[in-house]
């Protein structure tokens, strides 16, 4: 079975480096385990609706992930990260 793999893009790297140093060990650690090398990467999010409705959004804690899982190449590509 495919694994997934995570990449990041540059505006989430961007909230990312504006995040405190506990909050970004606390976000990298959920993502090691919920998301990177996983067989169903959109079990813990929630798909968006509208026009976001390509989109997933994970929560950790006080903060929420917003992703693209693209299945036909096995990619999550995480767009921003923020406080809630």
């Amino acid at each position: 079975m495919a694994r997934y793999r995570v990449e990041f893009t540059e505006s989430f790297e961007k909230d990312f480096i504006k995040l405190d140093s506990a909050v970004q060990k606390q976000i990298l650690k959920w993502i090691e385990k919920h998301l990177l090398n996983v067989d169903f990467p959109s079990t813990p999010g929630k798909t968006l609706k509208g026009e976001l409705k390509d989109y997933i959004r994970f929560r950790v804690g006080d903060y929420r992930i917003i992703s693209i899982v693209e299945d036909d190449i096995f990619v999550i590509t995480n767009i921003h990260v923020g406080h809630r």
